[in-house]
């Protein structure tokens, strides 16, 4: 369990259990015995005034009770978190799998590595267009799944030797440079139509981009040059002018 998350916890429920259910208990308190005895607004500011103003044993001791209440609530909502955040993991864990199994469709697309060429040993800076060629070709469609890490036949390869090209061979610098590739390639407006996801199965970490349909044309940018890729089947396809001003009028244009 990460320490200052915790740490962070138990002075939240110290501040929760002292300075607000304390007040909130001794208003209560007040109130059950004077009655209907002037605002809330005045009984809590008593309240508050009491908490502050007294520091005997007595007092301390009740601080601290109300202290370890707020710090006990804290910690199992804490918990919850961790529970929930669990079983939505192995939930999407369990989507990710059957989309493997299934194969690669014209919604789901395998590439063995982003940018590490396994035929060269070497990184093959014309792998990363495939891969923004193919998200250009989803956004452009019905939206899909990409995975990274997986060959053509659906077997896990990892991401290692991806990893190994970056300056931080780590998931989080892998995620970056695929948003990097977005932005460069395709545009930083279209970055909110990629979801990047990493997941370890088998071992080996498996990368999963979930692509968002776009509303308007997306093309990619390459020397100086534009193109327009739409999915057909299990693969992308380049349209020519003529043919992708007809696509864009008949599936990409906004309706206003």
């Amino acid at each position: 369990m990460n320490k200052k998350k915790l740490l962070y916890f138990i002075l939240c429920g110290i501040v929760i259990g002292v300075f607000i259910i304390q007040p909130l208990a001794i208003t209560l308190q007040i109130f059950d015995i004077q009655g209907d005895y002037g605002s809330w607004g005045e009984l809590l500011l008593t309240s508050y005034q009491q908490v502050l103003g007294s520091w005997d044993l007595d007092q301390t001791i009740t601080k601290a009770l109300f202290g370890l209440f707020g710090v006990t609530l804290s910690i199992i909502y804490m918990f919850r978190q961790k529970i929930f955040k669990s079983n939505s993991f192995q939930e999407k864990l369990k989507e990710i799998k059957k989309l493997i199994e299934t194969g690669e469709n014209q919604q789901v697309e395998f590439k063995s590595t982003l940018r590490w060429d396994l035929r060269q040993s070497k990184t093959n800076k014309a792998l990363e267009y495939t891969v923004a060629k193919t998200i250009a070709g989803f956004m452009n469609t019905q939206g899909g799944h990409l995975f990274i890490g997986i060959d053509d036949d659906g077997n896990l390869l990892g991401l290692q030797e991806d990893y190994a090209t970056l300056k931080k061979p780590d998931r989080d610098s892998f995620e970056q440079y695929i948003m990097q590739l977005v932005s460069t390639k395709l545009g930083t407006n279209f970055c909110s139509n990629v979801e990047v996801s990493l997941f370890q199965m088998d071992g080996v970490d498996i990368c999963h981009l979930f692509i968002l349909k776009s509303d308007s044309p997306v093309y990619l940018r390459d020397n100086d040059r534009s193109y327009f890729y739409i999915r057909t089947g299990n693969g992308t396809r380049e349209l020519d002018i003529p043919e992708a001003l007809k696509y864009i009028n008949k599936n990409l244009s906004r309706k206003k």
